[in-house]
C-alpha cells in the first residue's frame, strides 16, 4: 500500500469512527396537536363579561366598563372619531352620561361565534337606548358586532361597532 492510499484510508476510518461515536441528533419533537377548545365554555365565559359590561353600563360605571376593553380596544361610536383603549371609551361614556341624565341602556346577544384556536370571538345583537337628550325624549335602537380577543388567557374587547337602525328625522316633524 502506497503511503498516500495509506493516509487516506487511515483519514477516512478515522472520520468513520468519530461519526459513529458522535452523539445521535436528538429526535424532532412529536408534533402536537392544539389543545381543543371548549367552544361552549368560552361562549359562556363570552356571555358572562358580556352581562357584567351591561350592568356596569346600566349602573353609569364607566370605569368598570372601560376594564372590559382590551388597552388597544378600538370602540366605534357615531359622530366621533374611534375610541382607542380603556381610557378613551371612559371618558366618552363619562361625558355621554352627563349628556344624557335620563338615559338608560339593554342589549341583547343573538349570537357568539369561537374560532377554530379558541383566542377571538365574534359576538352580534341588537341594543336599546332610552331617555336620550337632556330632556329623555329620545331613543336609539340598532345592531352591534363585537369582537373579543384572548388577553394573557382573559377576555377582551378587541373592535366594538354599533348602528343605529332607526330611520333619520324628518326635517319640521316631532320626534314621536
Amino acid at each position: 500500500m502506497t503511503k498516500r492510499l495509506f493516509v487516506v484510508v487511515v483519514t477516512l476510518g478515522f472520520a468513520a469512527l468519530v461519526a459513529a461515536c458522535a452523539p445521535a441528533a436528538p429526535p424532532p419533537a412529536p408534533v402536537q396537536a392544539a389543545p381543543k377548545v371548549d367552544v361552549a365554555a368560552e361562549v359562556m365565559a363570552i356571555r358572562d363579561l358580556d352581562a357584567q359590561w351591561l350592568k356596569a353600563a346600566q349602573a353609569r360605571d364607566a370605569a368598570a366598563e372601560a376594564r372590559i376593553i382590551a388597552n388597544d380596544g378600538v370602540v366605534y361610536r357615531e359622530h366621533v372619531p374611534p375610541l382607542i383603549g380603556p381610557a378613551a371609551f371612559q371618558a366618552y361614556n363619562e361625558k355621554m352620561a352627563a349628556a344624557n341624565p335620563k338615559s338608560a341602556i339593554n342589549w341583547s346577544t343573538e349570537a357568539i361565534q369561537i374560532a377554530a384556536a379558541g383566542d377571538i370571538a365574534i359576538q352580534t345583537g341588537e341594543y336599546h337606548l332610552t331617555g336620550l337628550g337632556p330632556t329623555g325624549s329620545q331613543q336609539d335602537r340598532g345592531r352591534f358586532v363585537t369582537i373579543w380577543k384572548k388577553v394573557n388567557n382573559e377576555w377582551k374587547v378587541a373592535h366594538d361597532i354599533s348602528s343605529t337602525t332607526m330611520s333619520e328625522p324628518v326635517p319640521g316633524k316631532k320626534p314621536s
